[in-house]
């Protein structure tokens, strides 16, 4: 989202013990797990001496596929042909990037917190079916009062429906513009949400065929509401949003893809050209979507700001009488970063986060296409306006007193600038499909981090505070404590609470991605990742897109077997030792048995690590769709001492990893069987005990 900041907040010290808890149940017998960051396509099965179960399932990283893509390559053009959505349009072929075009004169007035605007919208038709009417969002009147969808949606959640200064939108006129009569007379909203004014429906006096377009002048006045959901203002300070009526997609069926705006959804626009010219009063800095085209011009109106971008689906500004500004570079791209006066440290950290950061997501997911990138770092009172992103514009946070090492500037400045992709490049439909663009982006983000800073300690590295930790735990942690499951492809209106909506379409989407990066191996799901990434670009992807992507690059089964179920269907997975014991013969010799069992699903094939008390290891394969109940069975000159299902935690949706490991009983030691541990149960419950009652 748009809420970066609802993740790192909710780890905090019960995130640290969950690590705690993690580390200390992987191996019972203290050992040091390996890097569960490298290639990790599992191993055919191996029988070491004295196993007598063969393995069971074939191996989940083996099957062919592509090469993994070189850094700023499209894998799309490895096989050979053109990097989708950047090529230039054919002559005589429609741009698919020009679908809704919006050329404003805005006027801020920062003491009446008004914006009076005026302009022209152009619109395309590029369905198969003639239109007889316009919809338009009217995102800020869900902020006129309290009785609006939006309001209503947001009670429990982090935003507040008592707002005494409301904000709201007037369209006062709207005109074909060849000229013709005032069609305001016309305008209607949605009849099934008759207390809600944020679709707004324009009969048209002529339909607008396939291929065709039409033109309308517009004026309108935005009253802006005291900060919220990103927008709004803080006493001079103002972040202007979702403040402008802005036409809905029509899909290829003439379907109107529209929706009132709830609290737990987000956008869906077309892409085209912005060309904003913002006036505000002098002495006041603008900042906001695309690049200046000429320098600032004072008025007699105040001081012009003319903003000019190409191929995004939206526009937002912010403006400030305070702000410093600190520029620099990411390769090609101008990095331009606002802030207060005494956050220069910040400001530094970000350029220094971003020109790392960029490579990295041009590496996985293709260029970054655009010549600019703003980034807001909003002042004091006014962090409502943080972690939110906007074409080639993005709003962070980070606190001045946080240590470096606690990387949470860096974290909502990475996962917002992931958003110009999953949902700027890619602008699928948040209302119906937020894993696409949240969820996504969360993965990116942990995996990006992982590529900065090392694996284990991407988030929190302060030694002396505790013990290091990395975004996958949080990820893992959140979706492993979803009670109640519901499909993450379900709709962001459709979720029962926004604590839900966040575990699921927030951090169950993130591990499901980082379980099949781990299981296929991180070489050949980035490739398979980068094809999706590629056919999405500039495209509007649905889940079907990323499903086909997954199918013709890891093969089918990954989609019948993993991608279909584990986001398509409500689950909660487990998998444990249940018992395991050994006893010594009387030539000497010793034998023994565990049990292997799974509850849920989907799974994958995982590995199971056989320890000897003299030392020695064994690994054989266990998949679990295949034998959901396995027994397996040793013989050997040493005692049993231990087995461990998934020892490296690969397969990360595993809802609960302390019964994952077990002692034999019966060893040659005579110790007796447990599971974990006995700090390893405390720290588990303990952050769940915090996490219930924390922030």
């Amino acid at each position: 989202m748009s809420d970066a900041t609802r993740n790192v907040r909710a780890l905090g010290l019960g995130l640290a013990l969950c690590a705690l808890g993690t580390a200390a149940q992987a191996d019972p017998d203290g050992g040091a797990a390996p890097d569960a960051g490298r290639d990790a396509g599992l191993d055919a099965a191996v029988r070491g001496p004295g196993l007598t179960a063969d393995g069971g399932a074939r191996d989940a990283g083996s099957a062919e596929a592509g090469p993994p893509a070189e850094a700023g390559v499209s894998a799309e053009a490895e096989a050979g042909g053109d990097e989708p959505g950047d090529e230039p349009p054919r002559p005589g072929a429609f741009d698919p990037t020009r679908v809704a075009d919006y050329s404003f004169d805005v006027r801020l007035d920062p003491v009446a917190h008004t914006a009076v605007a005026r302009g022209v919208i152009t619109w395309r038709n590029t369905s198969r079916v003639p239109a007889d009417d316009l919809w338009f969002h009217l995102y800020m009147n869900g902020f006129e009062n309290a009785d609006t969808l939006f309001m209503q949606s947001a009670r429990g959640t982090h935003w507040y429906p008592t707002h005494t200064h409301w904000g709201a939108i007037t369209v006062r006129s709207l005109r074909l513009h060849e000229g013709g009569d005032e069609l305001v007379t016309r305008l209607g909203y949605e009849p099934s949400l008759p207390g809600d004014r944020t679709q707004m429906r324009l009969p048209l006096p002529t339909p607008v065929a396939p291929g065709e377009s039409v033109s309308l002048d517009v004026s309108f006045e935005v009253r802006l509401p005291e900060l919220i959901s990103r927008t709004g203002y803080h006493d001079r300070f103002h972040m202007v949003a979702q403040w402008f009526p802005k036409v809905a997609v029509r899909e290829e069926d003439g379907r109107w893809a529209r929706f009132g705006f709830h609290a737990y959804s987000e956008f869906y626009a077309d892409f085209g050209r912005y060309d904003v010219r913002v006036t505000v009063p002098e002495g006041y800095l603008v900042g906001g979507t695309g690049g200046e085209v000429e320098p600032a011009q004072s008025t007699r109106e105040g001081r012009r700001f003319h903003f000019v971008q190409d191929r995004v689906h939206d526009f937002a500004f912010t403006a400030w009488d305070q702000f410093r500004e600190l520029r620099g570079d990411a390769g090609d791209v101008r990095l331009r970063v606002l802030y207060a006066p005494g956050d220069h440290a910040q400001a530094e950290r970000v350029v220094s986060v971003l020109r790392d950061g960029l490579p990295r997501f041009a590496q996985r997911f293709g260029a970054y296409p655009y010549a600019t990138l703003t980034v807001l770092l909003p002042p004091p009172g006014a962090q409502e306006a943080g972690g939110m992103e906007y074409p080639t514009f993005i709003t962070t946070d980070g606190a001045w007193w946080r240590p470096r090492r606690d990387r949470y500037l860096e974290y909502v400045t990475l996962h917002e600038f992931g958003h110009q992709y999953f949902y700027g490049l890619f602008a699928s439909n948040e209302h119906d499909h937020p894993f696409l663009d949240e969820g996504f982006c969360e993965y990116a983000t942990a995996r990006v981090l992982e590529d900065l800073y090392g694996p284990g300690r991407s988030l929190f590295d302060l030694p002396l505070l505790g013990p290091p930790i990395d975004a996958w735990a949080g990820e893992s942690f959140e979706s492993a404590s979803i009670a109640h499951p519901v499909p993450v492809t379900t709709a962001a209106d459709a979720f029962p609470s926004y604590g839900r909506y966040g575990r699921v379409v927030y951090s169950r989407t993130a591990t499901v991605l980082r379980t099949a990066e781990l299981s296929y191996g991180p070489n050949r799901f980035g490739y398979a990742l980068r094809v999706y990434a590629d056919r999405a670009r500039f495209r509007h992807p649905t889940p079907e897109t990323f499903f086909t992507a997954m199918s013709d690059t890891l093969g089918e089964e990954s989609v019948t077997r993993f991608f279909g179920p584990a986001l398509r269907t409500p689950f909660r997975v487990d998998l444990a030792v249940t018992e395991a014991e050994s006893r010594r013969l009387a030539n000497g010799r010793f034998e023994g048995r565990a049990v292997l069992e799974a509850s849920g699903g989907p799974t994958l094939p995982v590995e199971v690590r056989v320890r000897r008390e003299d030392g020695h290891e064994d690994r054989v394969v266990w998949d679990p769709a295949v034998e959901p109940v396995k027994v397996l069975t040793y013989a050997g000159g040493a005692a049993l001492a231990s087995v461990s299902v998934d020892p490296e935690g690969r397969f990360a949706l595993d809802a609960n990893r302390l019964n994952n490991a077990r002692r034999a009983v019966g060893r040659g030691d005579g110790a007796s069987g447990d599971t974990s541990p006995l700090f390893a149960r405390f720290a588990w419950w303990m952050g769940n005990l915090l996490r219930g009652v924390g922030p």
